[in-house]
Parts: C-alpha cells; sequence; structure tokens
C-alpha cells in the first residue's frame, strides 16, 4: 500500500453562500451546485423547516379541485378565515373545519329522477337539459323516497357529488352505497348545481367552438390554431369582514360572515359579468375589476379597468354624485395581474408596468406607466415584502423598490428557465417567507404541474432550488405559520410550513452538493485522507439523526462521471468526530444528504485534511 503523503494540513470546506449553475462546476468553484430542502442562514446551508396539515399530521380530509388561491383575514370580533379557491370549488376553513361556500349555479325540482342498480354505487339522475358537463358538482337539499333500498342520495361528500355527464339529459353521480336492488324513483327532488368547475391546467382547444364569442377564427368556423382556454384562479379579498371573489373570466361573488359558514357566496348582481381579476383598494376601499366588459359597448376589454363607487359594491355606473370610474390602459394587449404595494396599486400587462394610485374627484384614480418590457408571466408569479416587489417576468426576475423596476441578478437564472413548463404559466405561485427573509417561486417544469421552486433571500442576495409540489402559498401574516396547498394524485390538502421537521410525519429528504475544490489551482494532485464534521440543528443544538457525507475526486474537470473516485456515503451523527478516508484527485467535491426522520442539520466550519500529492 502506499504511503501517505507528507505534511497535511486541515482546510475549511469551501462553500461559499448560495446555488450557482450560471457557472461550471469549476468556475464556482468554492460554492455550491445543487441542493433540495436547504437555504443558507448567515451564509451556511441548513435543512429547510418541515411541514404538517394544516388539521393535524396525517389528516385525510382531501378538498376537491387544484387549490390556486389562499386569503386570510381577521373580523372586528378577531375571528380569522382562511380562504381557498380551487379549479371547482371556494372553500372557507375555520376552526379546523372545511366549509363548501361555492355559489350556486342554478336549483333544479325533480320527480322520480333517480335509478340505481342492485350492487352498485352508482347513481344516474335525469335532468332534462341540465347543460352541466363531466366534473361540476351537485348537491340535494331534499330527497321524497327510497330507491333501491336506499335513501339517495346519502350525505354528500364534501364539496358535493361530481358528476359524470351520460347525455344531455342524463348524468350519474357515485354515492358509495351499495343499492340492495334495483330501483327508479325518489320522489319530490331538490337539487343545487354548483358554479361550472374551471381548467386544472390551460388546456389548448381546437376545433368548432374554441375560443369565446366573437373570437378571431370567425362565426361558423373552427379554429385551426389552438386556443388557450386558462385554468381557473380566484381573486379572493376582504369587504370590510366579509369576502368578495371572483374565479377568472367569471362574476364576483359576495361571503357575508354574518351569515353564518354554511352560507354561500352570492352573485353581485350589479357588477361586471366577467373579469380576470378583482381587487379592492387600500384605504378607500373601491373594489376594482381587471379586463370586463366596457361600461358603455359592453364588449369585453383585456386591457379595461372599472372600478365601483366607494364603499358600494353594488354602484358601478359612473356618475356625478359617485366615485365608480373607468380607465382603457395601452401599450400591451392583456392586463395580466395587479397587487397592492405600498400607496398605491401596481398593474402589470403582458408588457409593461403601471401605478394606480388614488387622486380623487373627478377621476378617482390616476395611472403612471413606471416600468416597459417587464410583464409578469401570471396572475399568481408576484409578492411585495420589505417594501418591495418581486415578480418572475419573461426569462428574468425582476424587483420594483418604488424607484424603478429592474431585472436581479439570479445565479441559476438558465436552470430554471430551461425547465419551466411554458404551456403552464399560469401555475407559477410567488410568495414570501418573512420570518427567513425569502421571496419563492414554485413553478411548473416536465410534470405539467407545479413541481420545482427557486428561493431569493433579499438579505443576503442568494438563491437556492429544490424540488416541491405546492400550488399557492401565503406568509404567516396573522397565522402562525406559513400555508401552502399540496396537491397530489388529484388531493387537495393545506399544510403549515416551517412546522417540525418532517413532511407531515415522513422523512422530509435533504442535500447540498458542493462545486469543485483544489489544491494551488489544481497544479498538482491533491491527497485527502480525514475530514472532520461540524454540525448542528437548526438552534445550533446537538443534531437529532443522523446525515451522510459522500465525497467525490476527479483528475480533470470534465472527468466522467464513471470515472470519478468516490467514497462513502459516511453516516455521520452529533458523536461522529471524524471520517477516516483515502482518496486522490486533481480536483474534489462533496454531498451532504439527510433523508431521516425528525432529522434537522445546519452546517458548520467542515475541515478536510489534505496534502499535495504526485502521480500514483
Amino acid at each position: 500500500m502506499a504511503e501517505a503523503p507528507k505534511s497535511p494540513t486541515l482546510i475549511a470546506a469551501p462553500g461559499k453562500p448560495g446555488i450557482n449553475r450560471e457557472l461550471t462546476r469549476y468556475g464556482g468553484e468554492g460554492g455550491w451546485y445543487d441542493g433540495d430542502k436547504v437555504r443558507f442562514r448567515y451564509g451556511q446551508p441548513e435543512k429547510i423547516g418541515g411541514w404538517q396539515n394544516i388539521n393535524g399530521e396525517g389528516d385525510s380530509i382531501v378538498v376537491p379541485g387544484v387549490g390556486r388561491n389562499l386569503f386570510t383575514w381577521t373580523t372586528l370580533d378577531g375571528v380569522t378565515y382562511l380562504a381557498l379557491g380551487t379549479n371547482s370549488h371556494l372553500f372557507i376553513w375555520y376552526g379546523g373545519k372545511y366549509f363548501d361556500i361555492t355559489p350556486v349555479y342554478t336549483s333544479v325540482s325533480l320527480t322520480n329522477a333517480f335509478s340505481v342498480s342492485a350492487g352498485s354505487t352508482t347513481l344516474t339522475v335525469t335532468v332534462s337539459s341540465h347543460g352541466m358537463a363531466s366534473g361540476d358538482y351537485i348537491y340535494f337539499t331534499s330527497v321524497g323516497t327510497t330507491v333501491g333500498g336506499n335513501i339517495y342520495p346519502v350525505s354528500a361528500p364534501l364539496g358535493g357529488f361530481p358528476i359524470a355527464v351520460v347525455d344531455s339529459n342524463t348524468f350519474t353521480v357515485n354515492t358509495s352505497v351499495t343499492a340492495t336492488s334495483n330501483g327508479t324513483g325518489g320522489g319530490s327532488i331538490t337539487g343545487y348545481f354548483l358554479l361550472p368547475s374551471g381548467f386544472a391546467s390551460n388546456a389548448p382547444l381546437f376545433g368548432w367552438g374554441a375560443g369565446g364569442w366573437g373570437g378571431t377564427q370567425g362565426w361558423g368556423s373552427p379554429a385551426s390554431v389552438a386556443f388557450v382556454q386558462p385554468l381557473r384562479y380566484w381573486s379572493l379579498d376582504n369587504w370590510g369582514e366579509d369576502l368578495v371573489a371572483s374565479p377568472r373570466n367569471g362574476s364576483i361573488y359576495y361571503w357575508d360572515n354574518t351569515s353564518g359558514l354554511t352560507a354561500r357566496a352570492s352573485l353581485v348582481a350589479t357588477s361586471p359579468s366577467v373579469q380576470t381579476q378583482v381587487l379592492v383598494s387600500p384605504e378607500d376601499r373601491h373594489l376594482i375589476s381587471f379586463g370586463p366588459p366596457d361600461a358603455l359597448t359592453s364588449v369585453t376589454n383585456p386591457l379595461y379597468i372599472r372600478w365601483c363607487s366607494q364603499e358600494n359594491i353594488n354602484d358601478w355606473n359612473a356618475s356625478a354624485t359617485n366615485t365608480a370610474g373607468d380607465k382603457v390602459l395601452s401599450g400591451a394587449s392583456r392586463i395580466v395581474a395587479a397587487r397592492r404595494g405600498r400607496g398605491q396599486i401596481l398593474v402589470w400587462t403582458d408588457e409593461n408596468l403601471y401605478s394606480m394610485q388614488q387622486v380623487g374627484p373627478p377621476y378617482t384614480f390616476g395611472f403612471q406607466l413606471i416600468g416597459t418590457n417587464c410583464g409578469v408571466l401570471g396572475q399568481n408569479a408576484i409578492t411585495e415584502v420589505a417594501g418591495r416587489t418581486y415578480w418572475m417576468a419573461d426569462e428574468r426576475f425582476m424587483m420594483y423598490d418604488g424607484a424603478a423596476a429592474r431585472p436581479m441578478k439570479c445565479d441559476v437564472l438558465r436552470y430554471v428557465f430551461e425547465a419551466l413548463d411554458r404551456t403552464q404559466l399560469d401555475k407559477i405561485v410567488c410568495g414570501s417567507n418573512t420570518s427567513y427573509n425569502e421571496v419563492i417561486w414554485f413553478y411548473p417544469t416536465s410534470t405539467g404541474e407545479v413541481d420545482s421552486y427557486v428561493i431569493y433571500d433579499y438579505m443576503q442576495d442568494v438563491w437556492s432550488i429544490g424540488q416541491m409540489v405546492r400550488t399557492a402559498w401565503i406568509d404567516q401574516g396573522i397565522n402562525t405559520y406559513p400555508i401552502a396547498v399540496g396537491y397530489d394524485s388529484s388531493a387537495t390538502k393545506l399544510y403549515y410550513h416551517e412546522y417540525g421537521n418532517d413532511a407531515d410525519g415522513a422523512a422530509m429528504t435533504s442535500y447540498i452538493e458542493s462545486n469543485l475544490f483544489d489544491l494551488g489551482q489544481g497544479q498538482e494532485l491533491m491527497y485527502m485522507d480525514r475530514v472532520i464534521p461540524d454540525f448542528s440543528d437548526r438552534n445550533g443544538e446537538a443534531m437529532p439523526g443522523n446525515l451522510t457525507m459522500t465525497f467525490h475526486a476527479l483528475k480533470y474537470p470534465n472527468t466522467p462521471v464513471a470515472q470519478e473516485v468516490t467514497k462513502g456515503p459516511y453516516t455521520v451523527s452529533a458523536a461522529t468526530q471524524k471520517i477516516d478516508l483515502r482518496v486522490r484527485g486533481r480536483h474534489a467535491y462533496y454531498r451532504i444528504e439527510g433523508d431521516g426522520v425528525n432529522t434537522s442539520w445546519r452546517l458548520g466550519a467542515v475541515r478536510f485534511r489534505v496534502a499535495p500529492d504526485g502521480e500514483r
């Protein structure tokens, strides 16, 4: 066996904060190349906090639809509500329970409209010209008689029964109760169709009927180029103690908290019939509609803005005695998003950024162009924190601090945008995690759903990356923890984040991998025979659980992976004093990984014992 080189020395493990994918692994020497579920705090990497179901670890309640929007508000008597909008429903979470407040679309009064078959859980319902689609929902409040040995329908699941259309007069629902015999009837039946479900993903449509009324393909002509039917998300805001809600390209609905949690949101009949977003202006309280029909021509204009009279959600017609009004923006094709900022409302088109500020009568609001070529990719791709607004634009991240809209330096820019699924830009979600000075974007890649994230730490000016399915996010604010929507296999659940160390009771894998490092610019080989680990938990106490360290040595930066020399993985616990190994190479890198339950780790000053070495 060859002797170890003489005169070894201890060196600190290289690791500048932040992950950098804009440089090669050798060009980014001393930094970090990859990671997941890891953030940087005071310059050092650590595992992020875990998450737990909002109703307790492992709670089995599943919310129908894909959750795209969250909103919290507090009433004057201190009651805090959480609103959740999915592509099919509108819910309020309160006191550990979900309450369905989805507006009713229409009601039906039927007689003997049910039929069942023995041994089946399927209930067939006959409603002449029902006009609904598969995936829409219905619930029943009264049924006159038993059918097939059971009283149908039995207690509906959360959100009602999803329907499967058979034809224009018939649909089925699954009751989860088996009929004991064939039967028809039901007597006098009252049913309620909920607001028709929206798309869970952006959907390209072709052929007859694709696109909106008066679309560019012309009446009676099939669309030869795909028209994208956008997924549904909701605008949610509080009007005093109550909730206003509008599904994209839908009407405005109002939920009065004094009516109780069993009441549903109702239509604001005098408001615009469609809009892409609504927002309540700060302080002066006007409800603002973005992209509604023109007040005079009734033609929908995607650059049109209209607002109700101050403090009157039912008064939208401008007159000399109110403050209702409107405005058409220019220089773009559509309004994409709007957000409240400090003393103003920021409005993004697909090209530009405008400031909307209260100026008083006779105009109520004034508008100023404050940025060009800086449009946002999606309605939810924006957040405001610490006096700055951040958003994801085309091929860059942007920030506005009140002075100018400008692109941000991003060390993972190509990594994010080359993986981004551009057919599903509406799924991008941006939020803040103020406890850790972070802005986080969740975005879709190859899976078609949100599956990855990128974090910007605005105090340290560093970036980190990882994988996680979160379709909506809201910072802690009036909540104790940030809350996010998780979606998996058609199951939507709410989670508290930065809660414990695990993924709702399961192990949460985290890792970080360094860039290359060497001795003396790689002029000679390096021999490493000992590593002295230094880890704690996130609070500086003894590290719970174990993690592993793996070391790789290579002769040249472009050495194929198959020719690398790999040592490990070595298990490291709070009691591990050293790792003995023998590895030679001109360059090296290392990986730290934890995948145990209740594992929390933070990297300290890890040291390597190395020495120059000749060829062997």
